[in-house]
């Protein structure tokens, strides 16, 4: 994913224009194909080698950022490792107490005065190693001298998708909100986008209007702490809507000292390599799940229900649905929290229903008292309790 120092957007109009590539330029790709020559053919090498390597083929071109930005999109999907017989820091000790013990070291071979080639045979010799492979694993740990041991990068295509798909997700990290539209919206599109804001734990309301699914996002900025995170968890949902079909987008975003609007459609070019992964789980969910069932309550719990749409105002999203007999029930789990959104689930609830939805709210992110919370909001700290959902579900579970 791109840095801030890395993103390459031009204002205009009140506008903010990503600096898009064209995937079929020439130049786009023989400069993606360089970068990923370099990279990807550098297996075993050192990180600072391949850094070296990479300043030669920039030489005196003017694209540095972008040029930067193609590189880390690149080595974000590197593995490296630390290459030592024993870890880095551990060496680095018996190097320092063996110098240490030895005295003054020359820089010379002279008779009888201690040398680093004498300090490195008497721990090679302790641990058992060619001496000659200490100087390299000694600060084996540091990132420049780490070696590359692969890579899942793709063809340069793929990294000029990357790269346009990846400075949408950068501007999003300062987007205080973000409205999403999806057109003539089937059910499965929209369990499968909505799935992916429960994933992420976005702070988020969602409607219809006629076919249309309306998602309002939070943004990081709209946030009073961990924005870091959240805007990671955002950028993350992206890859999903650019899925669809259709879809448009619009949010506030910082460009430098400016602060325009972003808008974006399907015909913007942006590709995705995201997949449903179909019934993908929080860790809250997970936890909750094995210990709901181990009650052995007589309820069955099932994942991945149908998004419930309240009317033209709202949309739940229940992370399980309970059912014993004709009588059924649902719990969805709020993790990034806010009284705002309880205030409006609850007000939603009160209009629309349905009645037998159980809310979990994480403390993180509650402003009121436990005492003071609706009966059907059950308060957690890292887990659900179980149990006091049992009570709640059995008090208000409907006949399906």
């Amino acid at each position: 994913m791109l840095t801030g120092d890395l993103v390459r957007a031009t204002v205009k109009d009140g506008r903010a224009r990503p600096g898009f590539l064209d995937p079929e330029s020439d130049r786009h790709r023989e400069r993606a194909e360089e970068i990923l020559g370099c990279i990807t053919g550098g297996v075993g090498r050192r990180r600072a080698d391949l850094d070296e390597e990479l300043e030669g083929l920039l030489g005196d071109a003017t694209d540095r950022k972008l040029f930067d930005g193609l590189a880390k999109l690149v080595f974000d999907v590197c593995e490296f490792e630390t290459s030592a017989p024993i870890p880095p820091r551990e060496l680095r000790q018996k190097v320092w107490l063996e110098s240490a013990r030895r005295g003054p070291l020359s820089t010379v071979e002279l008779e009888g005065a201690a040398t680093v080639a004498s300090v490195y045979a008497a721990v090679a010799a302790e641990l058992g190693v060619d001496p000659a492979t200490l100087p390299d694993a000694l600060y084996a740990d540091h990132p420049a001298e780490q070696r590359l041991l692969g890579h899942r990068a793709g063809d340069a295509r793929w990294l000029l998708d990357r790269y346009n798909l990846a400075l949408v997700q950068a501007l999003l990290f300062s987007a205080e909100r973000l409205h999403v539209r999806v057109p003539d919206a089937t059910p499965a599109a929209a369990r499968q986008l909505l799935r992916a804001v429960k994933f992420n734990q976005l702070c988020f309301t969602g409607s219809r209007e006629g076919p249309d699914l309306l998602l309002q996002l939070d943004g990081p900025a709209s946030l009073l702490a961990q924005g870091s995170r959240y805007g990671l968890a955002l950028a993350k949902f992206l890859p999903t809507l650019v899925l669809q079909p259709r879809w448009s987008l619009q949010a506030g975003v910082k460009v430098r000292h400016y602060k325009p609007t972003l808008v974006l459609d399907q015909e913007s070019g942006l590709r995705s390599e995201a997949r449903d992964v179909g019934n993908y789980e929080t860790r809250e969910a997970i936890w909750f799940a094995e210990r709901f069932e181990a009650l052995e309550s007589g309820w069955v719990l099932e994942r991945d229900p149908t998004p419930i749409v309240q009317g033209s105002e709202g949309v739940v999203v229940p992370d399980f649905s309970f059912r014993k007999g004709a009588r059924v029930a649902h719990l969805e789990i709020l993790g990034f929290w806010r009284k705002g959104t309880i205030e409006k689930r609850l007000g939603l609830l009160k209009k629309y229903g349905p009645k037998n939805l159980v809310l979990a709210v994480s403390k993180r992110f509650c402003t009121e008292k436990a005492a003071e919370l609706p009966e059907q909001v059950v308060p957690f700290a890292e887990v659900i309790p179980a149990k006091q959902v049992l009570e709640r579900v059995e008090a208000v579970a409907a006949r399906g």
